[in-house]
């Protein structure tokens, strides 16, 4: 039986089966960034967002260092909601999507609150065109 369970986990693996995706880039702007930081941005990316498919576009380096973009994620009905933007300081492992709605009149804990406003500043700081 034992046997029989690893075949099947290797069968399932070779076939690409159960494997989850990965964030990409879908407008080639990665190019503009280098691929390094790319990289490290699209798995920041998927360490917050949960969605192995989601698409992340108008990747740029902004003004004070930190990656800018934005990400379209789906949703637990499986929609992709909009793109939303980012920003990213991959020297500091820090990443955060500008927070709207429900997130800025009720954050889930003072963490989060931290986290949102760090977001709100580091992209203030990067992405708003000056």
């Amino acid at each position: 039986m034992r046997l029989r369970t690893t075949i099947l986990a290797s069968l399932l693996l070779l076939s690409g089966a159960g494997m989850a995706g990965a964030q990409t880039v879908v407008d080639g702007s990665a190019a503009g960034i280098g691929a390094e930081a790319a990289r490290t941005a699209l798995s920041l990316i998927g360490k917050q967002i949960r969605d192995p498919e989601a698409r992340v576009a108008d990747l740029r380096i902004g003004r004070a260092g930190a990656v800018c973009g934005t990400v379209d994620a789906r949703n637990r009905m499986g929609a992709y909601t909009g793109p939303r933007p980012f920003v990213a300081d991959l020297s500091a492992g820090f990443i955060g999507r500008l927070p709207e709605g429900p997130e800025l009149r009720s954050p889930d804990s003072m963490a989060a609150f931290r986290a949102m406003e760090r977001a709100k500043a580091l992209f203030e700081a990067n992405c708003l065109a000056g």
